[in-house]
């Protein structure tokens, strides 16, 4: 059975699954974001050990506390939510369509090359 050809396939659960995600997504990474973030906006002359994400990591949280790395969370997650809810059931709903038409993973013409494919015409000697 493909996707959505089943009479009990639920586009609520599929939005359902994509807000979790979302939110699950972003609240595990959100703290990598800070501090990448901060990195992103120190002065161009500060020095390279200053600028790793172990060394602003650890300032962040002798200066501000651990929960500054969750600072703005909820307002992401406001924004994740409805966004990842919604991203789902398009995404399942277009490969039904596109599978009505006859798409298949195997379209060659739809599929991005591989190395070797991409690379051959890179090193092939002109005449």
């Amino acid at each position: 059975n493909q996707l959505g050809d089943q009479p009990n396939h639920s586009w609520a659960a599929s939005a359902l699954a994509g807000c979790f995600s979302g939110a699950i997504s972003w609240a595990s990474i959100y703290p990598l974001d800070v501090i990448k973030s901060r990195i992103q906006t120190l002065p161009i002359d500060v020095p390279l050990e200053k600028r790793r994400m172990l060394y602003v990591g650890r300032h962040i949280i002798s200066q501000h506390g651990w929960r500054f790395l969750f600072r703005g969370l909820g307002v992401t997650l406001v924004r994740a939510v409805p966004v990842n809810g919604i991203i789902f059931p398009v995404y399942e709903f277009t490969l039904i369509q596109l599978r009505k038409t006859g798409f298949t993973s195997e379209d060659k013409n739809l599929q991005e090359p591989t190395f070797t494919q991409a690379h051959t015409h890179i090193h092939t000697p002109c005449n």
